[in-house]
C-alpha cells in the first residue's frame, strides 16, 4: 500500500455515483476506493488539482469495449448498404439458370446489397439490333416478377447495342 508510484499529493476525487466530489490526498482516496472495492483511476491529469473517480475499471473497460464493438458493426452495416453486386446475365438465359441467378440476388439483397442486373448481348446470340431492346425488357421484366420488397433504384434501360442494366435495392423499413 505504500509505494504507488505517484506523488503523495492532492486529487480532486469524484466518487462512484460522480454527484459527490472532494479533494483529498492520494493515499486516504485510494483506503477510501479499496474500502469500497473500487478502484481509482485518474481521469483528468491536466487540471490542478488532477481529478480521479472512484470506479469498477474492469466494468469500465468491458462497456468501453462493447460501445466501440457496437459502432463497428454500425459503420460496417452501413458500408455494406453502399457494395453493389452486379448479376450479369445473357440474351438467351435458360429458365433454370435464371431461377438460379435470382437466388443469388435474394441473398444479396438480405444481407441489405444493391444489386445491378446486366444483360449483355452478343452477336451469336442471334438477335437482331432492333429487336435487343424487346428482348431486355422481356427478361427484366420476368427478373423484376421474381424478387419481393424491393425499391427500383434504376429502371431498365439499353447501354449502347451491348447491354440493358436496371438497379434495384431491398425496401427500408420504416
Amino acid at each position: 500500500d505504500g509505494d504507488d508510484g505517484r506523488d503523495g499529493g492532492e486529487r480532486g476525487v469524484e466518487g462512484a455515483s460522480t454527484s459527490t466530489h472532494a479533494v483529498m490526498s492520494v493515499r486516504e482516496a485510494l483506503r477510501m476506493a479499496r474500502a469500497m472495492g473500487l478502484d481509482l483511476v485518474e481521469v483528468n491529469g491536466t487540471q490542478t488539482p488532477p481529478v480521479c473517480r472512484m470506479m469498477d475499471y474492469e466494468r469500465a473497460r468491458y462497456e468501453q469495449r462493447r460501445k466501440m464493438k457496437e459502432q463497428k458493426k454500425a459503420s460496417t452495416k452501413a458500408q455494406k448498404r453502399d457494395v453493389i453486386k452486379e448479376l450479369r446475365l445473357t440474351a438467351k438465359i435458360d429458365a433454370h439458370d435464371l431461377r438460379t441467378k435470382m437466388s443469388g440476388a435474394k441473398k444479396f439483397l438480405e444481407a441489405g446489397n444493391r444489386v445491378t442486373f446486366r444483360i449483355m448481348f452478343k452477336k451469336s446470340d442471334g438477335i437482331a439490333l432492333d429487336k435487343r431492346a424487346t428482348r431486355g425488357a422481356e427478361i427484366m421484366e420476368n427478373v423484376m416478377s421474381m424478387l419481393e420488397d424491393v425499391e427500383v433504384v434504376s429502371a431498365p434501360k439499353m447501354v449502347g447495342l451491348q447491354h440493358m442494366t436496371a438497379s434495384v435495392s431491398p425496401k427500408r423499413k420504416k
